[in-house]
């Protein structure tokens, strides 16, 4: 229970101290009491780039190391002397669908899987993704040893609000504590005891995998300075064009008197009862010119430095990340899910670093390198960030611009050649290594226009809640090849209405007969309209591309209307023109003018809100794949039970408090023989990590322009937030007592209007300027309050 001291009194103006996000965290610690020995009961740590997952088993930790940027990196583009204009392929599609209709089959039927010349096609045109590389490359384990039964695990803790681990051993009665972290200035990884204990032996063991057909990695071992030193350093050859060969680098060193017996993998053992000390470094050519010396340097600098030292000093590190925001939520499940997610994001995400593949830089043997671990640009992807701007760590959303860049040569070169249109195709598909082609171009996934748009969205995003204009020129230009290419697919038809037709839902229907399942996709159209609108306010606060923005306008204001039915209890919208209402889906797909499109929500039109409301009541989901995205859409519309989400959130969550991906019910994609859990054990899915989102949205919606204080209340219970970040670069602090809401500070980093829905209505509001306590002028409205802010500024709204 957060208590009188942490909440004040609705509406009394009652002085709370200030939410320290640190020390929250402290509370939340992730405790086992029992051996942990399989990879999704362990601990997870990270620094950003370089991750560890710590087991325990009854004889031994182990210390599983990954790394962002280590993959293997050959790329086949063999597929793609078979891969047709899209002309050709909509003559393929015309071809199967006469041949479908003289056969009686149905309207619905997957003709990419019935039709025996676009099998074919599809079959030829992915060859080269099903070939096990590129893959992220896991960079080997680390094994300490103790004696059994001499030594036995009582209890290991892991402490979000530094990145310490602990794990407890007891020996003859005695207790020997073991430590470790991963130091975020470095590729460095430090694990130590404080007490002497029979620790009986100390292995690498590289990730070797026969079927990788990669050259050995380079390892040895030796006595150095009085210690133990072992190295290994992976080669990845390149096999594509301009490309240069990559590797990893990995050095540690043990201290103490431990003899290696001279073979691989590098085995110390010792007959000696002592402390343990060890330190890791890891480097890849992206982090330095030379990483095996830079490796070697920094382990053996940090080796001689007391571990507490360079643990305070980590410490440091996470006691920043923390001051960014906070919550405190009476209900502790929920405030532990905020934080835990949070201190997850911190682990694998960083500014200058490669942003996470599906499963990011947590790996071990073929853990994280299902479906190559790689970037999947119908949602994967883009759920990692999506609540990095609200909890006011915009800065974990640079890695994902540096995706979009990249990927921009390959992107203008599909609109071009297979489309032959201007702009910037994106692809389903993408890795975080050389590559010219798209590795996946086949029949349905290549064709989901919505891609596009969603690639690029959050690009937009960063704008808007930071309003850093330096930013918005760098990203400008993705924005606009991307609406130039949606500007020359669209087509207007007899309606009058633009549309971007044919297109393929999200994992639903694929190419039907006639087209039929592939008109006016409702996430195309949502996102287009996003895409539009963004390009248009640019175009204009740049000053640039007039003639285009006028194009723009007029395709956004004649863009075709949203599909929909009438379902059970009433009009619903459908996923694609002609859909059967009541339809199992991956995710809400049929929610997306609500979320990502961002044109429905709470003061929206009262007649669009309720179909709104309606769609989300009757959506049918398959689990897996909507753990976080359902529950922000019902935030959204302020109808999230979180008592319910809570329940989801339990259904899919692992032993180290990860939440995965899980199958909730067949009849969609998924059969009665299908295991509900294929996709839990495949890597941590980084995707589910965004879940504090979900409670950000519940506390502060702001995507609208317009300012809404806890909009979703229902099973909340009391909460506080500090600093988030709102649209309009607002930092926005509040406190809802279970009833109302307290008055709200407000701090602007760039000057503006800010617009606030009064939360006391009809209730009047009084703006003031702190420090001083002056009076603002602001104009009311309805609901919303108006008033100019100056940068740099504090203001307090509250109850006149």
């Amino acid at each position: 229970m957060l208590g009188a001291a942490c909440l004040p009194a609705a509406g009394m103006g009652a002085a709370a101290p200030a939410l320290d996000g640190f020390r929250i965290a402290r509370r939340h610690k992730i405790v086992r009491t029992v051996p942990t020995p399989d990879f999704f009961e362990g601990m997870l740590l990270g620094n950003g780039d370089l991750g560890a997952c710590i087991t325990v088993r009854p004889d031994a930790l182990g210390l599983h190391i990954g790394k962002s940027d280590s993959w293997d990196i050959r790329v086949s583009e063999d597929h793609t002397r078979y891969v047709l204009p899209f002309s050709d392929v909509l003559k393929l599609w015309d071809n199967a669908s006469e041949a479908a209709k003289k056969q009686g089959k149905p309207e619905a039927d997957y003709l990419e899987d019935s039709d025996p010349a676009l099998r074919d096609y599809s079959d030829k045109v992915t060859s080269s993704y099903r070939k096990s590389w590129p893959r992220p490359w896991p960079c080997g384990i680390v094994w300490v040893h103790w004696d059994v039964p001499a030594v036995r695990v009582v209890r290991q803790e892991l402490d979000p609000a530094n990145g310490l681990f602990s794990l407890e051993l007891a020996r003859d009665g005695k207790a020997v504590h073991l430590f470790c972290f991963v130091n975020p200035e470095s590729g460095h990884v430090c694990l130590w005891s404080e007490e002497a204990a029979a620790f009986r032996s100390v292995g690498y063991y590289p990730n070797i995998d026969a079927q990788a057909q990669l050259p050995e990695p380079q390892t040895n071992a030796a006595r150095h300075d009085g210690s133990a030193e072992f190295t290994c350093l992976q080669s990845f050859p390149a096999n594509t064009p301009g490309a240069a060969d990559r590797s990893f680098a990995l050095h540690g060193i043990v201290q103490g008197d431990w003899e290696w017996d001279g073979r691989t993998p590098q085995i110390f053992r010792s007959t000696l009862t002592q402390p343990l000390r060890l330190d890791i470094a890891l480097y890849t050519p992206r982090d330095h010119a030379e990483p095996a010396a830079e490796a070697a340097r920094v382990v053996r600098l940090q080796a001689q430095r007391p571990a507490p030292a360079i643990q305070h000093e980590s410490e440091t590190f996470w006691r920043a990340f923390w001051s960014r925001s906070a919550v405190a939520l009476d209900d502790a499940e929920l405030e532990r899910l905020w934080y835990h997610n949070q201190y997850w994001l911190g682990c694998c995400l960083r500014e200058g670093k490669v942003a996470p593949g599906l499963f990011g830089n947590w790996t071990s043997g073929h853990i994280g390198t299902a479906w190559h671990g790689d970037y999947h640009m119908n949602y994967n992807t883009q759920q990692v960030f999506w609540g990095v701007f609200s909890s006011n760590h915009a800065d974990q959303h640079l890695p994902y611009i540096e995706i979009v860049e990249n990927l921009m040569p390959m992107a203008e070169t599909t609109a071009k050649q297979h489309f032959g249109l201007p702009g910037a195709y994106f692809p389903h598909s993408a890795y975080p290594v050389p590559s010219q082609a798209v590795p996946y171009p086949a029949p349905p996934w290549a064709y989901e226009i919505c891609e596009t748009p969603w690639t690029v969205q959050s690009l937009w995003w960063h704008y808007l809640y930071t309003l850093d204009e330096a930013l918005l020129r760098r990203v400008y230009r993705p924005l606009k090849e991307a609406a130039q290419f949606i500007a020359a697919y669209a087509k207007r038809g007899d309606d009058g209405k633009f549309h971007l037709n044919p297109t393929v839902s999200p994992e639903n229907w694929g190419f039907t007969v006639d087209r039929r399942l592939n008109q006016d996709c409702i996430m195309d159209l949502a996102l287009a309209r996003f895409l539009l609108r963004a390009v248009v306010e640019a175009s204009e606060k740049l000053g640039v591309d007039a003639d285009e923005r006028r194009r723009w306008a007029d395709l956004l204001a004649n863009l075709a209307a949203y599909p929909k039915a009438e379902g059970p209890q009433g009009e619903v919208w459908l996923d694609v023109r002609n859909a059967p209402t009541g339809w199992i889906y991956n995710v809400p797909v049929t929610l997306a003018p609500v979320f990502p499109g961002e044109q429905v929500g709470l003061g929206s039109d009262a007649r669009e809100l309720e179909i709104a409301r309606r769609t989300a009541a009757a959506v049918r989901l398959e689990g897996g794949n909507d753990i976080v995205y359902q529950p922000l859409i019902r935030a959204r519309l302020g109808m999230l039970d979180l008592a319910w989400f809570k329940d989801e959130v339990r259904y899919c969550q692992m032993p180290n408090g990860i939440v995965q991906d899980r199958v909730r019910q067949t009849g969609g994609r998924y059969a009665e023989t299908t295991d509900f859990d294929f996709m839990t054990h495949m890597g941590v899915w980084t995707e589910n990590l965004s879940l504090p989102a979900v409670l950000n949205e519940c506390m502060l919606q702001s995507y609208s322009g317009t300012l809404r204080l806890f909009p979703n209340t229902a099973k909340l219970g009391p909460a506080r937030f500090r600093n988030l970040r709102a649209r309009g670069a607002f930092l926005v602090s509040a406190a809802w007592d279970g009833k109302q809401v307290s008055p709200v500070e407000i701090s602007s980093e760039k000057g503006g209007v800010a617009r606030i829905a009064n939360p006391w209505h009809p209730a009047g509001l009084a703006v003031t300027a702190l420090p001083s306590g002056q009076p603002v002028a602001a104009e009311t409205s309805g609901e919303v309050i108006r008033f100019e802010t100056q940068a740099g500024k504090t203001y307090r709204v509250g109850r006149a």
